[in-house]
């Protein structure tokens, strides 16, 4: 008798969601005199801002990063951006142009709706985040914050990338240069707009002033770094930088020494060599290298590293069929160790435990 059976249910952990509007091209604030508007984001010569939503989402039971396909929709004091609304270009899927001034003592708030399907479980995910674009009516003049280095900063992946790394603030009114802060904060936020030092695992110190960041590229592979000044309780600048762990494109070489096994040969000498668009790699450095053997169809790992040498005995000479192969994984950022609740896990000293991070 055939009984009619059903399907296993299968539970998983939400997926882990953060989302920033990524500023790029100039500022949120800006400034008009009565006559012209600082920076002029309309007309010629124009500085429009271009705002994208950026969504990093984690799998916390496969333990990375997912990028499913996602669609972006923009909206002005809760009115849909549309391809025909003044004063703004859709760029992409996830982007818009922001090409006009903000009436002087007015504000706007621009929301990003990015939507998306879990692909294990098509449950469907929104992320919302949120930034007021306003002016401010003054006859002097305006307040900007200069980062250095600033806009897109990308550092190799393969070559020595976990170093630390200043950012420079320099804030000016005008023409001079603000040498003394009194009244004025600085204020330095990851994409979720909180303190870096006090949230991120990368954020290092501070200087006296806070003019000066320091951070730990060992915890980066893309991030976005704000610094904000702000004055009688309002922000007066704001400017970014961002990170990117770049990985090259490379070539990969394998050598075995020894194969096919002659007579009297004992030792198998495995080497992998690695060159990308700069130069070789120092494959041990940059990748987690392991030589794995299939023996009749069952894998495991011989060693690793190159070069690697293993001998007859190390394999199973017998096995009808016999293959050694590299299996390689690139060095990325290291992670915090989390709980099943997405909480960091600590030492007993609260040290954040952490874990370098792999891909493909």
């Amino acid at each position: 008798m055939k009984i009619k059976g059903g399907k296993i249910p299968v539970e998983y952990t939400p997926l882990r969601v953060g989302g920033s509007l990524n500023i790029q091209g100039g500022s949120v604030v800006q400034f008009f005199d009565g006559n012209d508007f600082y920076p002029n984001r309309e007309g010629t010569l124009s500085s429009p801002i271009l705002l994208t939503h950026q969504l990093s989402i984690h799998d916390p039971d496969a333990n990375q990063e997912i990028t499913p396909a996602m669609n972006t929709t923009f909206y002005e004091d809760d009115v849909v951006i549309s391809a025909a609304t003044s004063g703004y270009e859709l760029i992409g899927a996830h982007a818009v142009k922001v090409v006009k001034n903000i009436t002087a003592n007015t504000q706007v708030v621009i929301k990003a709706l990015t939507e998306f399907v879990d692909p294990r479980n098509n449950r469907i995910y929104k992320r919302e985040d949120f930034i007021t674009l306003r002016t401010i009516l003054k006859a002097e003049a305006q307040y900007t914050i200069e980062l250095t280095p600033h806009g897109a900063v990308y550092f190799d992946a393969y070559r020595s990338p976990n170093t630390q790394a200043q950012i420079v603030a320099k804030l000016s009114h005008g023409d001079a240069e603000v040498t003394d802060l009194t009244g004025i904060t600085l204020k330095w936020l990851n994409p979720d707009s909180l303190d870096i030092v006090e949230n991120e695992l990368y954020g290092v110190s501070y200087s006296a002033d806070k003019r000066t960041l320091t951070i730990d590229k060992t915890y980066i592979n893309k991030e976005t770094i704000t610094c904000e000044a702000w004055k009688d309780g309002k922000i007066i600048s704001t400017a970014t930088v961002t990170f990117v762990r770049k990985f090259n494109p490379y070539r990969l070489d394998v050598n075995i020494v020894g194969l096919p096994l002659l007579p009297g040969v004992n030792n198998i000498r495995c080497i992998c060599t690695i060159t990308d668009t700069i130069g070789p790699v120092d494959v041990n450095a940059a990748f987690l290298l392991r030589w794995m053997v299939r023996e009749d169809g069952f894998e495991r790992q011989l060693g690793t590293g190159t070069p690697f040498i293993f001998t007859r005995s190390d394999v199973n000479m017998n096995a009808a069929t016999l293959e050694v192969y590299p299996d390689l994984k690139r060095r990325e950022a290291y992670a915090a160790l989390t709980d099943e609740f997405g909480t960091p896990l600590t030492d007993e000293y609260g040290n954040i435990l952490t874990a370098e991070t792999y891909g493909i």
